[in-house]
């Protein structure tokens, strides 16, 4: 079930990204972050580029929530998944991967910056279950 939210159905109930933001203001590879509304996060790299990343505690993201978040805020370059009791489904993953659009958790999200084509990170897990499917 996605937390409620009046404006928005996948925002965090709380409005709160703290954590999020704390994490990208000490990250080696982030300039600066910007918040566009309370879930929408304009992001700067070092290397120059900018970033639209969406933020949001959907319990199961998946190519739905995706089309639905992309007719909320148009072309998006990443969506975090910013609970840790949240998750997103493998399918969604590889869709976005396929747009160049990265999809992750907020630990995933630090380690992808690190790469120029940060949308093609996989955590092990990931990279075993797209290899077992013949994605990879």
């Amino acid at each position: 079930m996605p937390a409620h939210n009046e404006h928005f159905l996948w925002m965090s109930y709380y409005q709160n990204y703290n954590f999020f933001v704390q994490r990208m203001n000490k990250h080696s590879k982030v300039n600066s972050i910007n918040s566009a509304n309370p879930s929408l996060y304009n992001i700067e790299l070092t290397n120059g580029k900018a970033l639209k990343v969406f933020i949001c505690e959907c319990y199961a993201f998946d190519v739905a929530e995706y089309v639905e978040a992309c007719e909320n805020y148009d072309e998006l370059d990443a969506v975090v998944i910013s609970s840790n009791w949240c998750s997103y489904s493998l399918d969604v993953k590889r869709r976005c991967m396929s747009e160049n659009v990265g999809v992750f958790d907020t630990s995933g999200f630090m380690a992808a910056i690190n790469r120029n084509e940060f949308w093609t990170y996989l955590t092990q897990y990931e990279q075993e279950r797209f290899q077992e499917n013949g994605w990879l």
